[in-house]
């Protein structure tokens, strides 16, 4: 339930005046990944394999685009640390996931 209030959340970041400043087209790039985060989210969800490994790579992305162009602020970093331990717990039950669609 918490991926899916900081997803809602990020869904509105998007149009913020901060992330337009940075590039113009960052907006569309965040946009992926808040978009790409949420599917893997539902797929934690339902419990499969794909969206545990589609959330780590979301993360690891998002944690190195954010650090290439500076936009680590207070928030950025507060969503990274959490982004990093859903990972981990994610990872944990793994191996009870299923591999099918």
């Amino acid at each position: 339930m918490v991926g899916f209030v900081i997803s809602a959340f990020q869904i509105i970041l998007i149009s913020y005046p901060g992330i337009r400043s940075i590039a113009k087209w960052y907006p569309i790039v965040y946009g992926t990944m808040t978009a790409l985060r949420f599917m893997a989210t539902v797929g934690v969800w339902h419990m499969k394999k794909w969206g545990a490994e589609l959330f780590v790579y979301i993360t690891l992305t998002k944690i190195i685009i954010l650090q290439l162009f500076g936009d680590l602020t207070a928030l950025g970093i507060a969503d990274a640390v959490v982004s990093i331990i859903f990972s981990i717990i994610f990872m944990i039950f793994y191996k009870r996931m299923d591999r099918n669609l």
